[in-house]
């Protein structure tokens, strides 16, 4: 029942956390309960075994205006994990090989996710519950299997996504339940054939009410 961490920090505001290297751990970094506060530049590799006893590389519950920025994770349950977590913004991170997700995030509102990478994790990204998003310039690869997204989008409303790469996909975007959602200038592709050319990859734009 506990979230054993490298680094765990709860009910606090205001602090950094930067360049540091995590090898091994089982939750990475930890953050419950805080706002105002800044994960970057930092090195995670995990050793993951099964899902269910595998943390998560950076595991958000409960926040408030963070920044995660420019830390580069692999080998963990989900790379990085947001529930209730909002007005923050996830820029320029790396996430690979991890057995669940390179993000996932639930009831997580007004959050921004720019540049990132998104490259062979058990699924790429998976969106729940949540309204305000905006995801753009980001590049979601190699997400194969029977079930495999690019990105997944459930009970999504008033989100754009624009101007994202999808590469080797088995589905590029799948929505379920969600609506108002800008989906726009966004590229699909099969890496060892011909740009833009889709291989099973599905996007569906949803009109507004």
């Amino acid at each position: 029942m506990n979230d054993f961490a490298s680094i765990k920090v709860v009910d606090a505001g205001g602090f950094v956390i930067e360049k540091n290297t995590i090898l091994n751990s089982h939750f990475a970094i930890h953050i419950s309960n805080c706002k105002n506060f800044i994960v970057r530049n930092n090195l995670i590799r995990g050793n993951p075994h099964e899902e269910q006893n595998t943390g998560n590389g950076i595991h958000l519950w409960k926040c408030d205006k963070a920044s995660i920025t420019a830390n580069n994770i692999e080998g963990h349950r989900d790379g990085i994990y947001f529930e209730f977590v909002t007005n923050s913004q996830i820029v320029n991170n790396y996430s690979a090989y991890n057995i669940r997700y390179g993000l996932h995030f639930m009831f997580s509102n007004d959050d921004a996710y720019l540049f990132n990478r998104f490259i062979e994790n058990g699924a790429g990204v998976a969106v729940m519950f949540s309204h305000n998003i905006t995801m753009t310039n980001n590049l979601f690869t190699n997400n194969t299997g029977a079930s495999a997204y690019g990105l997944l989008l459930k009970e999504i409303s008033d989100g754009k996504i624009s101007n994202n790469k999808f590469s080797d996909n088995t589905t590029g975007i799948f929505i379920e339940g969600s609506n108002r959602l800008d989906i726009s200038s966004n590229h699909f592709f099969y890496a060892t054939a011909l740009p833009c050319v889709c291989r099973q990859a599905v996007m569906k734009t949803l009109s507004k009410k």
